[in-house]
């Protein structure tokens, strides 16, 4: 009884509310925006506080929602805590493994909030330069006699840690709309296993085929995503895309990473880039991470992770060139055909002396927070301008 009545619950949440319109039409879907919000169990133990416009504070995902966010993206790791990270950094325990990923998933989905789930199928940070097999499961493999017996049981570990992921957050009624197979995985995932390199696209494909299986084996409804970096480069979508439809890849929506600091392109021309690759591939694009600068540096006064805001000048990078920019994206994203929208980068990872990228092992101290300046809330936590002209594109 209390699965069905989480189900029934879960589903009724993902229907469109009845306005009296003529039944027969199908209303056009909401243009979708949030951001990720992957770290807020982590900064709310550090005792971060936010507040509103007004400097009112209070729940974090209720100020987002108020300003007009109605999607969240949350990251998976496999298992977070000291020794399961990289070069000497990890993830707090507890932070963004799925108990935290299920009781995030619960407060989004209480607020009617749409859920974008990334499974990175590591313990730590992937992107193109490092995609880390969990440490659970390279020590299993490396038990097996041979390269293939290894391939072939990573394709298993693939497809069965995404059933019991998809199968939990069904279970408490707050299945994902959009399943991630990876993090810009442009150069692939799991390393060795699944890099994209032509002669080893066939490997890649078995354990994207694996993962998208097990998502749609569980909940059919939930739209898997392949996501990239590099947003506005069309040279490189068409050839991991073409590979990945001539190995019989299959996939709901083309995910991209766009920031103009890293890819020098502006709004307008990331929109001529999101027409040209969803008309190549009949697919919908969503906008997986996008980030600005409100203020120059950092509170100890660095560079940020953007050191800069691309071909947009200096200027903007203020709390009224965020908004503009953001004003901009979100206007002409939402006017672009099968952009579904965008997730902002980080928007709640505001600046806190206990919270940094990652922890340091040994001292398990905090490495700088990079992101504090391109936040959506500024260094005290109180709500940006930004937020001021979300609703208008989500409403």
């Amino acid at each position: 009884m209390q699965r069905r009545s989480l189900l029934a619950s879960a589903l009724a949440a993902a229907l469109p509310a009845h306005t009296g319109a003529d039944p027969g039409v199908n209303p056009a879907p909401p243009f979708l925006a949030g951001g990720d919000i992957s770290a807020l169990s982590w900064m709310e133990a550090a005792g971060a506080r936010y507040s509103d416009r007004t400097g009112k504070t209070g729940d974090v995902l209720a100020i987002l929602k108020a300003a007009g966010h109605n999607i969240v993206r949350i990251r998976l790791y496999e298992r977070t805590g000291p020794g399961t990270g990289r070069d000497g950094w990890y993830w707090p325990a507890g932070s963004m493994d799925l108990p935290d990923v299920l009781a995030l998933s619960r407060r989004a989905a209480a607020l009617g909030l749409q859920i974008q789930l990334t499974l990175h199928f590591s313990d730590f940070w992937t992107n193109a330069k490092d995609q880390d097999i969990p440490h659970r499961w390279a020590e299993h493999l490396a038990t097996l006699p041979d390269e293939t017996s290894r391939m072939d049981r990573l394709v298993e570990l693939v497809a069965a840690r995404t059933r019991v992921v998809m199968q939990a957050l069904l279970k408490q009624g707050t299945p994902p709309a959009f399943v991630s197979l990876g993090n810009e995985i442009e150069a692939g995932m799991l390393y060795p296993y699944g890099r994209a390199t032509p002669e080893n696209w066939p490997r890649l494909a078995a354990l994207l085929k694996a993962g998208h299986a097990a998502v749609k084996s569980v909940l059919p409804s939930a739209r898997t995503v392949l996501h990239l970096d590099g947003g506005g480069d069309l040279a490189k979508y068409r050839d991991w895309f073409d590979h990945a439809r001539a190995h019989g890849v299959d996939w709901d929506v083309i995910g991209s990473s766009y920031y103009p600091f890293w890819t020098g392109k502006t709004v307008a021309e990331m929109a001529a880039f999101c027409r040209s690759v969803t008309e190549r591939y009949d697919r919908d694009l969503l906008v997986m991470e996008t980030g600005f600068n409100w203020t120059p540096l950092r509170p100890d006064g660095w560079p940020g992770q953007l050191e800069h805001n691309g071909p947009y000048p200096a200027s903007m990078s203020s709390p009224e060139g965020q908004r503009d920019f953001m004003a901009d994206l979100l206007a002409t994203l939402k006017a672009t055909p099968r952009v579904l929208g965008l997730l902002y980068w980080d928007p709640i990872m505001i600046a806190n002396p206990k919270v940094g990228w990652a922890l340091k092992e040994g001292s398990h101290l905090p490495g700088p927070n990079v992101v504090s300046n391109t936040t959506l809330f500024d260094f005290k936590g109180r709500a940006l301008p930004v937020l001021d002209i979300w609703h208008q594109y989500t409403s």
